[in-house]
């Protein structure tokens, strides 16, 4: 393929994504929304979807995204051969993988998101009760990332310090690397009135992922119940498989905060903006984060957030949160009483996060990865 800048005044780009994960998890949220929005801002450029749901098709109106089903039963091997098979036969002069990997094989040229550096973890530190599918998945991504990384013509990531981590962990040139932050829709995430509640109640996300932080979050719980507070955690993002992996429920027996647990499981897309309105408080301590998407609809949603002092998530906060030392249940503790005895304090950090929220949009962030796909060489 003979050598130019892809712009404005060249040919149509053919552009095939990954969009199998689409609104599955924070990657599924990142896939769809960024092609939602490049369907409403790009109307030069042809997009072929690969193995995109229902719910995304529904919603593109599009007449240059066009639908590609690749049946497949392994997703390894549907991400090294059958997808860059499929993109090939298609004609896509550019292939966007977004969930990390992509594949070590074949001359297509690609785009790879890569969201963070976590895959550098062992197992142990991720999952300490891990299935044989983790652990397998784990291994096939400590394999493929730093071969298929280098591979790419640019490689997207979420954040400055996803950025400098990928730089030190896998030695990819700055040149090659584009912040592209995420972004928040501000029509399904939206400030609601509630009624007032007697019982102050904060929101946790769960993961068996030992980086959510759960066991400071349930020892600073214990801090603030043995001070005779009154509030509840409510916990999602964890069904009831996942939780079996984890200590977790044992460790809310053994502190005795039996009643200021819910388990409220997985929740889907659609009903957070109401999760995130029937509570007081989003408690977000986390040990490591590419961006920390979930702050960003906390804020958008007005409720007052309390947030790590580490990774990306100053980054994404800026003054809009409480900044903890997640290693610190006293300091997490500290900060949950500060929030619940202060309305004040609540108001400040709602009105922050609010404004805060409008600084981030998902047609941003396609915009920004429009403009690097345009200015590749092919």
């Amino acid at each position: 393929m003979t050598s130019k800048t892809n712009n404005l005044k060249g040919k149509p780009l053919r552009v095939g994504i990954d969009a199998r994960l689409v609104y599955r998890r924070g990657v599924g949220t990142y896939a769809a929304n960024l092609i939602l929005s490049l369907s409403r801002i790009d109307r030069r450029n042809q997009y072929f979807l690969f193995n995109a749901n229902a719910k995304l098709k529904s919603q593109v109106s599009n007449r240059n995204f066009h639908w590609v089903e690749v049946p497949f039963s392994n997703a390894a091997y549907y991400e090294q051969i059958l997808l860059p098979r499929a993109a090939a036969a298609q004609g896509v002069n550019l292939l966007h993988y977004v969930d990390n990997s992509a594949t070590v094989i074949g001359g297509l040229p690609m785009v790879l998101t890569l969201h963070d550096t976590m895959h550098t973890r062992a197992i142990s530190e991720v999952r300490p009760n891990s299935t044989l599918r983790q652990r397998l998945i784990h291994a096939y991504k400590r394999w493929a990332i730093p071969r298929s990384a280098p591979r790419a013509k640019a490689i997207l990531t979420v954040s400055e310090f996803s950025k400098e981590q990928i730089v030190q962990n896998l030695g990819i040139p700055r040149e090659k690397i584009f912040v592209t932050p995420e972004g928040v829709d501000l029509k399904s995430f939206k400030r609601i009135s509630k009624k007032p509640s007697k019982l102050f109640k904060i929101l946790v996300h769960g993961a068996a992922d030992e980086r959510k932080n759960l066991s400071n979050i349930l020892k600073a719980a214990k801090i603030l119940t043995d001070q005779k507070k009154n509030f509840q955690l409510i916990v999602i993002g964890m069904d009831e498989a996942e939780l079996k992996c984890t200590n977790y429920v044992q460790q809310v027996t053994n502190l005795g905060l039996g009643r200021q647990v819910e388990w409220a499981g997985n929740v889907p897309t659609e009903m957070l903006n109401q999760v995130y309105a029937e509570v007081d408080l989003f408690l977000y301590p986390s040990r490591l984060e590419g961006f920390g998407l979930p702050l960003l609809e906390a804020f958008a949603c007005g409720v007052p957030v309390i947030t790590s002092n580490t990774t990306s998530l100053p980054e994404v906060a800026g003054n809009s949160a409480l900044l903890v030392d997640p290693e610190n249940p006293q300091a997490i503790a500290k900060a949950m009483k500060q929030m619940m005895e202060k309305p004040s304090l609540r108001k400040l950090y709602i009105g922050r996060g609010l404004k805060r929220a409008k600084l981030f949009s998902w047609d941003k962030t396609a915009r920004l990865t429009l403009k690097v796909y345009e200015k590749l060489e092919l």
